[in-house]
């Protein structure tokens, strides 16, 4: 939703009840005024002797008490991060930091309750992606490298390789990588992103030309008219694809569609004419 700076207006609301605090306020503030006004006064009257002691008791006592009332009102306003002096039935939420409102939960003109969640905001921005892959590692991919990263909205930053894995991840069994970002506005963390990866220069071919016999991955290469079973070794998956990085040379002929049917005749053969799929 963009990024907005620290201080920004997010949200404004109509509170009736700052507006009755605002009210209380003004009101024990000028009981206060008026009662420091007559304590003065009496002050003035009892020096002068010209009033007793009982009346200028009575001015203290009631400007003690406005005094504890203004300060009940005012501190009721900061207990709401309101200052008294500006304080108002309009309440603006401003952002606490830089950084961007990631989902608002209310509409304009909605009635809200106190504690209610408005939207969320987050103020960090993700420099560092985390990208796993599986082995083997792309050739050629050192540190300091640039990629691409993009988002699903299309927005898309320069990636420069941190440093290269030396083990795998315990969790997923992967090589973990570390891009730095460069360019901005930076994402939130937590958001998806796509990497271009310098893939190894190898064969791809579909899953379904790969087939177990006996417990071994291969593939059947076409001879003229025969079709040879040759294992090879698989690599990572790519979609519905999967990488070969070994045992098929670029520009042979592997059956694709139909390579099941190859793989349950050639068990037959194996096991004199019945079919066992290992």
């Amino acid at each position: 939703m963009g990024v907005v700076g620290a201080g920004a207006g997010l949200i404004a609301l109509q509170s009736p009840e700052l507006a009755r605090l605002k009210a209380d306020w003004l009101s024990t503030r000028a009981r206060r005024e008026r009662a420091e006004a007559e304590l003065t006064r009496e002050q003035r009257l009892f020096e002068a002797q010209a009033g007793s002691r009982r009346d200028l008791e009575a001015a203290q006592s009631e400007a003690a008490s406005a005094r504890a009332d203004a300060e009940a009102a005012r501190l009721a306003l900061e207990a709401r991060g309101q200052n008294p002096e500006t304080a108002g039935a309009l309440l603006t939420v401003r952002a606490p930091k830089s950084g961007t409102v990631t989902a608002y939960k209310i509409q304009p003109g909605q009635g809200v309750e106190a504690g209610q969640e408005l939207g969320s905001f987050q103020a960090a921005a993700a420099a560092i992606a985390r990208l796993e892959l599986p082995l083997p590692a792309p050739e050629n991919w050192r540190p300091g490298a640039l990629t691409e990263a993009r988002k699903g909205d299309g927005q898309r930053w320069k990636a420069r390789l941190e440093g290269t894995p030396m083990t795998l991840s315990a969790d997923t069994r992967r090589l973990s990588y570390r891009l730095r970002l460069l360019g901005g506005p930076l994402p939130i963390p937590g958001t998806p992103l796509e990497v271009h990866v310098p893939l190894a220069n190898t064969v791809v071919l579909p899953q379904s030309a790969l087939q177990q016999v006996e417990g071994i991955w291969g593939v059947f290469v076409k001879s003229g008219e025969e079709a040879e079973f040759r294992p090879v070794r698989r690599g990572p998956e790519l979609g519905t694809d999967v990488m070969v990085l070994d045992g098929v040379k670029p520009g042979e002929t592997v059956v694709g569609e139909g390579a099941y049917l190859l793989k349950s005749l050639q068990i037959k053969r194996k096991s004199g004419g019945e079919d066992h799929d290992h």
